[in-house]
């Protein structure tokens, strides 16, 4: 068997380790959504209060502005980090929380919700790039 020297055996005895946390951080994050998923099952949803999401007129929206969930959902589907959603729209941890638990637990809503938004503007643009179209086309020559 082959020598190590102390310092091999120092950076390897680190490394170890280091693979050691890094293999409990994951270990207890799927024990958490093991223990999520079975209690989900048990039980269901747990029920809470959001004192963040309401409907209105506009749709979903976040109490007290014309913020939509569709425009939350929108900033998150272009790969921003949730932080960044987050500061983008400029909300709270709690309110940023409460959006993302309404969206989970209301997916299918949500997500049907969503799709008829992204339809009506994209006819909405349509019908005003049809309408406006002599007119750029004018702006355009000159």
């Amino acid at each position: 068997m082959e020598k190590i020297s102390f310092e091999k055996l120092n950076e390897r005895i680190s490394e170890l380790e280091g693979e050691i946390r890094k293999l409990q951080t994951e270990l207890a994050v799927l024990r958490s959504e093991k223990l999520v998923e079975e209690l989900l099952k048990k039980d269901g949803p747990l029920v809470r209060e959001n004192e963040t999401v309401t409907r209105t007129e506009r749709g979903l929206t976040v109490k007290g502005s014309r913020l939509t969930l569709y425009s939350i959902l929108d900033a998150m589907k272009e790969d921003n980090s949730l932080k960044n959603v987050r500061d983008i729209f400029e909300l709270t941890d709690q309110e940023m929380l409460d959006v993302l638990d309404y969206i989970h637990l209301h997916k299918e809503e949500v997500e049907k919700e969503y799709q008829a938004v992204l339809e009506s503007a994209q006819k909405n643009k349509e019908y005003w790039e049809e309408r406006n179209k002599e007119r750029l086309e004018k702006i355009l020559k000159y």
